[in-house]
């Protein structure tokens, strides 16, 4: 009787130990989701922004510039990928961008060369850092419709 409860103390432990192990790796993984949903940190805003010769555009297709601003909350981690959006019978198939973002300070990030073989490229950046509350993205490549890749104003909000 003795050894009977040794090994059904024994399987008990061992699942125990088996389910707490379990349920301290499910935790780990959740963590990060759990911190975005209790508000301690606030969620990268992913954007992503296509980039033509004809100018930089949302999802949707919409034109960016003039007096449509991309805005970005203020203290907000802030993910840009500019994605090469040429059409397959378009001229400028064969161009390369580079997009510079650019704060009025001086701060700058680029992106990889956007080409047919490298299609995006995110910069990355926190919105409202250090007093920035504009940003401006160019190309900073000679490209056919280089005049329509320099009116991506971000404004913080």
């Amino acid at each position: 009787m003795k050894e009977i409860m040794k090994e059904i103390m024994k399987e008990i432990m061992k699942r125990f130990a088996t389910g707490l192990t379990t349920l301290s790796f499910a935790a780990a993984l959740a963590a990060p989701a759990l911190s975005y949903a209790n508000g301690h940190e606030k969620a990268p805003l992913e954007i992503k922004v296509r980039v033509s010769e004809k100018g930089f555009f949302d999802e949707k297709g919409k034109p960016y510039g003039g007096k449509r601003l991309l805005q970005v909350p203020k203290d907000t981690m802030v993910k840009i990928t500019f994605v090469f959006g040429e059409d397959l019978t378009s001229l400028a198939m064969g161009d390369t961008h580079q997009i510079t973002v650019r704060a009025e300070d001086g701060w700058k990030q680029e992106t990889s060369p956007l080409w047919m073989m490298n299609r995006e490229s995110t910069v990355s950046f926190l919105a409202g850092e250090k007093g920035r509350m504009q940003y401006r993205a160019y190309c900073i490549l000679e490209c056919i419709g280089m005049e329509h890749l320099t009116n991506l104003l971000i404004q913080v909000v």
